[in-house]
């Protein structure tokens, strides 16, 4: 699934890469500090495998990858919940649909912003 992910300013590394148990899994020096968190969450697309379709964005606050030992909960500040609401409604728009999101939409939606 596609998910909304808070990014470091300086290395561009996830925001989880300079938190506790992430910080010094890769030889980045920024990870191994606090860095420069940018508060606007970007979306990161997934792709389903086989067949390398996008697949459909995450709600914020759920738990991402669950059962692996890559398991991640999601962000669910005020400005990852907009953004997912911009993002669906936008998707509900272009298909005339009041609910739900396609990878499609939102695969356009990320490109074009």
């Amino acid at each position: 699934m596609s998910v909304l992910m808070h990014l470091c300013r300086g290395c561009r590394h996830r925001a989880t890469s300079h938190d506790g148990g992430d910080r010094g899994y890769s030889s980045c020096r920024c990870c191994l500090g606090p860095g420069d968190i940018d508060p606007e969450p970007v979306l990161v697309e997934t792709f389903r495998c086989p067949g390398g379709q996008p697949e459909a964005l995450y709600r914020p606050g759920t738990l991402w990858n669950a059962g692996t030992t890559h398991r991640l909960e999601l962000c669910s500040c005020t400005r990852c919940h907009q953004r997912y609401a911009e993002l669906t409604a936008a998707q509900g728009s272009r298909s005339g649909a009041s609910s739900g999101a396609s990878s499609a939409g939102l695969s356009a939606v990320s490109r074009s912003r």
